[in-house]
């Protein structure tokens, strides 16, 4: 069964009502029109409005908004317990009229707990329709009263099943972010010192204000400032002979149960994951209108945000974003012609890394090499790509130290005189929702530095950047250390500290939500093309 989401805040123990109303837009298409939310908020109850207008909104929740045909929607402020959604309900606001391909349709949602009074808002939801083959995700904002609206657009005819998934409660959302996201030592490490009689020892990232006794320091002020690796010291060799590090996953698992086990109320799978499950879950869509007028930007740098990111359909992704296309072999080969693909981040951009070259037909090439386990490039007449993965990773998998390369170890040592041919994507976010907000933050504002630097030197190359996807939990104790209400500040992040810079973002979270399968780190080979095709679409025009 199809149980996809969307994301952005909801209630905990509260029981959630749901309106589903729908706004129906003239003109060519839909999706040339983006959305202001404004309200005016009063001590009992707020009013929802609609305005049309060329930009996109998304703030001040603590307010109200009109529909287009001056109806409104009346919600008390009260504020309650914990989201109940055995006590939830969803309902059709104008159950009567038609809602067509091309529109736009609003569900609201009412969240209460188990007492029926609202809550105050702040829990996280996933919120997806689909139907067949086709999915699509809905945005989400919260009114910080326990009222929510989820914007749709309808993307094909007929009957669709609505999912609204409480992903957190309000208050594991204040817990995560509040006291887990701050905590250091969330990610440990050990650390191999010496050679005739190598040593073990604990790493872990901490401050360098921050008094370290007997630690062994290693800084990278252009990459992390002032957070650097601490191992302790060997007792036999020095700190300069650190040879290999790997995640000690068993420490972090065993502190992180002893986390979880006090928050079990706000964590338990009763409040994690769960969909609404009363009223009505569905609407069917008149096949009345076309989309075959739709009118896109071209793909490019600063976009603003569309009212839907696009849908899926037989496993071939409809982006609102821009223009986008089904791109050949051919055709990439085309546009990459002269450019050099460099690729940073973790094993989601491996996954690019290895698809492409499958896609390419080029993975058991002479030419396709792995230097090192954090280095894979293939130099050829039909691509010339590199992919570097980060240093300080977490995961299985032993690494020599340093092995690995910062972005700033890269784009800054790239020859002036070739360097606007290259086409730059860095992507560094799977392994920080481990690393304290203070430190990851400290680390983005780095790399901004070091693409301005870039830029500076080669304003012609092209700068990309693919944003964190949701990725669900095999366990409750991975809700603490890999959330996705972390995930998603991150995705939040990348806008706030990367935009007005002429870099590409290129957003897969919702195509990553709607996909009709379960979230995982490592997302299918369909969403992996896509991803691509997207990426292709802003290196050249469509």
């Amino acid at each position: 069964m199809f149980s996809k989401p969307l994301s952005i805040a909801a209630c905990m123990s509260c029981l959630v009502f749901i309106f589903i109303a729908y706004v129906e837009l003239t003109g060519p298409t839909p999706l040339t029109y983006l959305y202001e939310l404004k309200a005016q908020s009063t001590q009992d109850n707020f009013t929802i409005n609609y305005k049309h207008i060329s930009k996109e909104i998304i703030q001040n929740a603590s307010q109200t908004v009109q529909n287009t045909d001056n109806t409104s929607i009346q919600a008390q402020t009260n504020s309650g317990g914990m989201i109940d959604v055995m006590r939830s309900s969803i309902g059709l606001k104008n159950p009567d009229r038609t809602v067509k391909v091309g529109d736009f349709f609003s569900v609201i949602i009412q969240a209460r707990d188990q007492y029926g009074q609202n809550c105050k808002g702040g829990d996280f939801f996933f919120a997806t329709i689909g139907s067949g083959s086709n999915h699509a995700s809905g945005k989400i904002t919260d009114f910080k009263n326990g009222t929510y609206e989820v914007l749709f657009f309808a993307g094909w005819p007929g009957v669709i099943d609505i999912y609204i998934t409480l992903v957190h409660p309000s208050e594991a959302v204040d817990f995560i972010e509040q006291e887990i996201w701050p905590l250091e030592k969330r990610v440990v490490w050990k650390g191999n010192f010496g050679e005739n009689k190598p040593e073990t020892t604990k790493c872990s990232l901490g401050n360098s204000r921050d008094e370290h006794i007997n630690e062994c320091k290693y800084v990278q002020p252009l990459a992390t400032g002032e957070t650097a690796l601490y191992c302790d010291k060997p007792k036999h060799t020095s700190c300069d002979s650190l040879n290999w590090i790997k995640s000690d996953d068993n420490y972090v698992n065993r502190m992180f149960a002893k986390l979880y086990k006090p928050h079990q109320l706000i964590l338990s799978k009763s409040v994690t994951y769960i969909r609404l499950p009363e009223g009505t879950t569905s609407l069917t869509i008149s096949n009345t209108t076309t989309m075959s007028n739709m009118l896109l930007p071209e793909c490019k740098a600063d976009l603003p945000k569309p009212r839907s990111e696009g849908f899926w359909t037989n496993n071939v992704w409809t982006s609102f974003q821009c223009k986008t296309k089904q791109w050949t072999k051919q055709e990439i080969i085309k546009c990459i012609n002269g450019k050099h693909i460099v690729l940073m981040g973790d094993s989601t951009t491996r996954q690019w890394t290895e698809q492409l070259l499958k896609f390419m037909g080029v993975t058991r090439s002479k030419n396709t090499t792995k230097p090192n386990t954090k280095h894979i490039q293939h130099h050829s007449d039909i691509m010339m790509l590199d992919f570097y993965f980060h240093p300080y990773s977490i995961g299985s998998i032993t690494h020599i130290y340093r092995v690995g390369k910062w972005e700033y170890e890269i784009l800054d040592n790239l020859n002036v005189d070739t360097c606007n041919n290259y086409v730059i994507m860095v992507s560094p976010w799977a392994h920080y929702a481990q690393w304290t907000k203070e430190s990851f933050i400290e680390r983005l504002h780095l790399l901004r530095e070091t693409l301005v630097r870039f830029i500076k030197r080669c304003p012609g190359a092209k700068i990309l950047m693919k944003t964190p996807h949701p990725r669900n939990h095999s366990s409750q104790i991975s809700l603490l250390y890999g959330s996705d209400k972390l995930l998603y500040n991150i995705y939040e992040l990348y806008f706030s500290i990367f935009s007005g810079l002429g870099i590409h973002i290129l957003d897969i979270w919702d195509m990553n939500l709607s996909y009709p399968s379960r979230n995982t780190i490592h997302m299918p080979t369909p969403v992996i093309l896509q991803e691509l095709f997207l990426m292709f679409s802003h290196i050249c025009t469509v």
